[in-house]
Order: C-alpha cells, then structure tokens, then sequence
C-alpha cells in the first residue's frame, strides 16, 4: 500500500472509531442522571447535597462522563479499527504478544476500576467528608464530584497495568525479575505511597487495604516475568 492509501486507511478508520465513540456517547448520557443517583447512594450520606453553581455545569458534568463511558462501550470498535490499522505492519512475533495482552490489559484495566469502586472512593469520600462540622457543611457540585470520582476510576485502572508494563519491559530486555527483587523495597514504598495519595487517611490499616493490592500486582509481574526466564 502506499503512503497516501495509509493515510486514507487511517482517516476512514479514525472517522468510524469517531462515530462509534459519538453514538456510544449519545446512549451514554441517557443513562448518566440514574448513575449519578447510583454513584451518589454508593459514596455520600444522604445529607450531603450535590449543587450546581452555573447554568451550564450540570449539562457537561453529564457530557464529561458520557464520554468517558462511551469509550468504554464503543471500546470493541475503537480497539478493532486500531488493531487492523496497525497489525499489517508488526512482525509475527509481535503479533502473537498483542493478541495474548491485549485480553489481559483490559481485564487489569477493569479490575483496577472495581477496585477504586468499592475500596478506594468508599474510603476517600469517607475521609474527606470526616471534616465537616458545626463551622463546616460539605456541599458538593456536581462537576466537581463526577470529576473526582471518574479521575480515580480512570487512575486505579491505569495503575493495575503496572504488571503488564513491567512483563512489555522485561521481554524487550529492558529490566530482569532479578532487577524487580532487589528493588522490591522501592515498590513496597511506592505502593504505600500511592495508597497515602489515593486514601489520605492516618488509619494504617485503611491504607494497607489500597497499599497491599498495589504491592502485590508488582509481585506477581515479577513472578510472571521469571517464568518466562527473564
């Protein structure tokens, strides 16, 4: 194929990948306001009042969600024009690492947000909202919340695929589990150290329910990565 036929190939695929993401979206934010009510029972008493300040915030607090969920559901079309576009020009080999880590990378991706849905933002939430008292009512807009609480949906996702990233490296050479072992100090600091971020809370115990899994995704990478007899 020539160069401009790629660049046609790319433009027709970005432009379905666009429509599919637009019409995800569009179904999307019909079903926003029932999981904002979801969202809200899940993470704040029933005293706390989300508020809006601006004519316009509540619209694209909705439209900001719908289409970061809209990724997610238009994901299969968006993965597939992606995978067909760049395939043809991977090796046979290179192929084989992608189709094999791909399923994983989206299984880690949906696990780090069950994982911020039920552990993290309870626990957050909880801590911050801990401060309200006779001189303080916490009130929250709704931009404000739903940007929060996607943000660390959206981190913790890309946090669980610290094992993928550290297996990608280690097959190209860049890193042994040797290296991994004699660091491992570093990871648990790490580990407790996101967890302090995330969950800023002086319950050590409560820090060591975020800290823990985080510490434990770096051991099984370098588990995997010494099967492989990296």
């Amino acid at each position: 194929m020539t160069f401009f036929g790629h660049l046609e190939e790319l433009r027709s695929r970005i432009l379905w990948s666009l429509w599919a993401w637009i019409l995800a979206s569009g179904v999307c934010y019909y079903f926003v306001p029932k999981l904002l009510v979801v969202v809200r029972q899940e993470f704040l008493d029933s005293k706390i009042q989300l508020i809006f300040t601006h004519p316009t915030e509540a619209f694209f607090a909705y439209l900001k969600v719908a289409m970061v969920a809209g990724i997610f559901v238009a994901s299969p079309v968006l993965g597939y024009h992606t995978l067909m576009f760049v395939v043809p020009g991977l090796e046979a080999h290179e192929r084989r690492w992608l189709f094999r880590l791909m399923p994983f990378s989206i299984l880690l991706f949906i696990a780090g947000c069950t994982f911020a849905f039920f552990v993290v933002l309870p626990i957050t939430m909880h801590f911050f909202v801990s401060f309200s008292n006779e001189a303080l009512t916490p009130m929250f807009t709704v931009g404000e919340f739903l940007g929060f609480v996607t943000g660390v949906l959206l981190l913790c996702g890309v946090t669980f695929q610290v094992p993928l990233v550290l297996f990608l490296a280690a097959q190209l050479g860049l890193i042994t589990s040797k290296m991994l072992r004699q660091h491992r100090r570093i990871a648990i600091f790490m580990s407790f150290l996101i967890a302090a971020v995330a969950t800023p809370t002086p319950d050590a115990f409560t820090m060591s329910v975020v800290a823990v899994p985080i510490w434990m995704l770096y051991e099984i990478s370098v588990v995997l990565i010494r099967i492989t007899g990296k």
